[in-house]
């Protein structure tokens, strides 16, 4: 292969680069809204009309139903942390994105889940449509692969730094959401 040949056949134009930020983005803000239960950031993620499969037994239907299911069950534990790892990006055309994403979380049950309090870690993919529609990209349908799933003994957590430890979970005091100003200086 020329450099030529990688010029004209794989170098990757601006606007791709562009929307393959904005697409990840989205990924992270949806992370942010679960684990500080900021629902405007979760449904933020998703087209009005989007269509959401996750498994039976917790929502297959509408975004909005999806996000009315999560603003019940997220309360429900102590903690959450979602973490995304690979992000495979391949479009269809300029208005259409097929993502496969990764995805690592860790919940502690409160005693109002069934988990009472055990601690699970999940190991699954997201795979995603996105679309761009007047400009922005959102998520327009979303499934769920979970891969694997551990119950974690309820005996040996502990918490060395309580200070830094604190839960602003769903209390809207979390240090990180505080408003900066953007690239360009403008608030967001």
């Amino acid at each position: 292969m020329t450099f030529d040949y990688w010029k004209k056949e794989v170098a990757m134009t601006l606007e791709e680069l562009s929307a393959r930020t904005e697409i990840h983005d989205v990924l992270l803000r949806y992370c942010r809204g679960l684990d500080r239960i900021d629902m405007s950031l979760v449904s933020g993620a998703f087209h009005k009309d989007a269509d959401i499969q996750f498994p039976e037994s917790l929502h297959k239907g509408s975004g909005d139903g999806f996000v009315k299911f999560l603003a019940a069950e997220m309360p429900r534990f102590v903690r959450t942390m979602h973490f995304l790892g690979n992000s495979l990006i391949e479009f269809d055309g300029p208005e259409v994105a097929y993502v496969e994403t990764y995805l690592q979380a860790d919940h502690q049950g409160s005693e109002l889940h069934h988990w009472k309090g055990e601690y699970v870690k999940l190991w699954a993919r997201y795979f995603d449509r996105f679309e761009r529609r007047d400009g922005v990209w959102l998520i327009a349908q979303r499934r769920l692969m979970v891969d694997w799933m551990y119950r974690y003994p309820a005996t040996g957590w502990f918490d060395d730094h309580p200070d830094a430890s604190v839960s602003h979970r769903g209390k809207g005091t979390d240090p990180v959401l505080r408003k900066v100003a953007g690239f360009h200086g403008k608030p967001t």
